[in-house]
């Protein structure tokens, strides 16, 4: 992404411009590691956010709304990993299938004053 394009977006601190860089970059073993699920979410509202202006140009809205495809699928990459890896445990028996039957109310010490 250009200083100009930036400019116009109203992005400032160049995340932005990362978003290109690392959508573009796919998976390209030359290519940085992928991104976190918090980064690629932040990145995408932000990405959200400058399309919601409507001040982009047509192409650069355009580019940014496939930059935003691509963080998507990233995000949602990441949370069926992560819905997999609970449901194994979950399967494997080392976690309870409600997740909080381990804890007890009398595990806690609820008096504010203590």
């Amino acid at each position: 992404m250009t200083t100009e394009h930036r400019r116009r977006s109203g992005a400032t601190d160049g995340r932005l411009a990362a978003v290109g860089a690392t959508a573009a970059a796919g998976h390209d073993s030359n290519a940085p590691d992928p991104l976190a699920f918090e980064e690629a979410l932040g990145r995408l509202d932000e990405t959200v956010s400058a399309l919601e202006t409507g001040k982009l140009p047509l192409e650069d809205a355009i580019h940014l709304y496939e930059e935003g495809v691509h963080l998507a699928q990233r995000c949602q990459e990441l949370l069926d990993q992560a819905e997999l890896r609970i449901s194994r445990l979950v399967a494997a028996g080392d976690a309870p299938a409600d997740g909080l039957a381990r804890f007890a109310l009398d595990d806690f010490d609820l008096d504010e004053d203590g």
